[in-house]
């Protein structure tokens, strides 16, 4: 089970949503040092301490994250990080 697990349901289609969920991708590689891969319409990411994917349909995103032992302290403040990236990337996001 996933340390970090997020739902949203959104409005903007698939295309819109792969592509906010790219600029996504650049700043986890940029902010985080990420290595990040496409496998169709998810994204998986790993950096060290912590492995996950997000993944889109046309109406709904989910954000699974694993974190290591060392970062599993600090789960509440990363969670709230990844919530607050997530609505200034993608406004129109609902929690489902």
């Amino acid at each position: 089970m996933a340390d970090i697990f997020i739902e949203r349901e959104h409005t903007l289609g698939l295309d819109r949503a792969l592509s906010q969920l790219d600029a996504l991708a650049h700043l986890l590689v940029e902010q985080l040092d990420a290595q990040c891969a496409w496998d169709g319409n998810r994204l998986d990411f790993t950096r060290p301490g912590a492995t996950g994917s997000v993944e889109v349909t046309e109406t709904l995103l989910t954000l699974e994250v694993y974190l290591g032992f060392l970062l599993r302290p600090f789960k509440d403040r990363i969670e709230q990080s990844i919530t607050e990236q997530l609505d200034s990337l993608v406004p129109c996001l609902r929690s489902a």
